[in-house]
């Protein structure tokens, strides 16, 4: 006769983990014990909001509409044309650092297709291994050759540049006194360290050009990815700057991405920012906008200590600190006006 086999039981065992007997503690959320809660929230985010709004409000900036420059706008976006933008300084930039920034109006940089368009992979030094979100800059179809950087991103890359003049400055007393000075500026330091280096690196090998054999540059490219920066040979292909800056697209349809760093070591004729005066900006233009009705600019501006001009992040921690408290003191009433009549009682 066979033998009856085991039942296993899925009963856990009769341990207070098991059975959920563990002690515990859930706090009990009343009137009571949220007016000081709030309070203490509202005491601290209101001083912040302030603080932040008041170092926002001592950045100083500047933002020129450069869409019209010249009659470059009428040229076609492949033929090389160079404008200039005379502006005047009223009060001087100061600061170690005068941050310059290109900016556009009416580009979504947040829609699906082009946000996902890019191949992660091959940005992290793999130029021969795109994959099909790049569609369709994934390959060129007369050479069959990948696209190296390949996507919409990489491909509409922002390609203006630009060159800073001092043409004179401005003294108290309304005197100016010729200066014809070119700003130097870098575009060192201008990406996220935990992109550059992580995010994207480079093939490895001493010779840069021959990792990108059977490759070719994205259509809208004038230049290959490892000739970006002749200056600069570290600063080249998916290690590029620029490039990576343009890659980190914009969350809303108008915004502005960091083009170079003025800084003082590189300008002996500044002292601590740039002075008040008269200043030409001369751009390179290339990059076409008006054909979807969209605008560029370029800003100069200080910063602060933390950071470029954001008065929006101030308001928010000043409304919410001040919502808080208006609600800890409304609470605060309605539990002293049940303390009485609980007494009186």
């Amino acid at each position: 006769m066979l033998e009856r086999e085991e039942v296993v039981s899925k009963r856990p065992d009769d341990g207070a983990f098991y059975q959920q007997r563990l002690p515990a503690w859930k706090p009990i959320i009343n009137i009571h014990s949220t007016v000081p809660v709030f309070g203490v929230l509202g005491i601290f985010l209101v001083p912040i909001g302030l603080l932040l709004i008041t170092t926002a409000g001592s950045v100083k900036e500047i933002r020129l509409d450069y869409s019209e420059c010249g009659d470059c706008a009428t040229k076609p976006y492949n033929v090389e044309c160079e404008c200039s933008v005379d502006f005047n300084l009223d009060t001087k930039f100061s600061g170690s650092q005068v941050m310059m920034y290109y900016g556009l109006e009416r580009y979504y940089q947040n829609h699906r297709k082009y946000a996902t368009s890019r191949s992660d992979y091959q940005l992290r030094g793999n130029p021969l291994n795109p994959d099909d979100n790049c569609e369709p800059y994934e390959s060129d179809l007369d050479s069959s050759k990948v696209f190296a950087p390949c996507g919409l991103i990489a491909n509409s890359m922002f390609n203006d540049t630009f060159k800073l003049e001092w043409l004179s400055q401005t003294h108290k007393n309304g005197s100016e006194l010729p200066m014809h000075k070119q700003i130097n500026f870098t575009q060192e330091g201008i990406a996220w360290n935990s992109d550059h280096g992580n995010k994207f690196k480079n093939p490895a090998g001493n010779d840069l050009k021959a990792s990108f054999n059977g490759t070719v540059k994205p259509p809208s490219w004038s230049k290959a990815p490892y000739e970006l920066d002749p200056a600069n040979p570290s600063n080249n292909a998916f290690l590029n700057e620029p490039f990576i800056v343009w890659m980190r697209v914009a969350a809303f349809p108008t915004f502005r991405k960091l083009y170079s760093r003025i800084l003082m070591e590189l300008n002996p004729e500044l002292t601590n920012g740039l002075e008040s005066g008269s200043y030409r900006l001369t751009v390179s233009y290339r990059y076409p906008v008006l054909y979807y009705q969209s605008k560029k600019f370029f800003v100069l501006s200080t910063t602060s200590i933390f950071g470029a001009k954001n008065l929006m992040i101030g308001i928010v921690y000043l409304v919410v600190g001040a919502l808080l408290l208006i609600l800890a003191t409304a609470f605060a009433f309605i539990a002293k006006k049940d303390l009485h009549n609980f007494l009186g009682q």
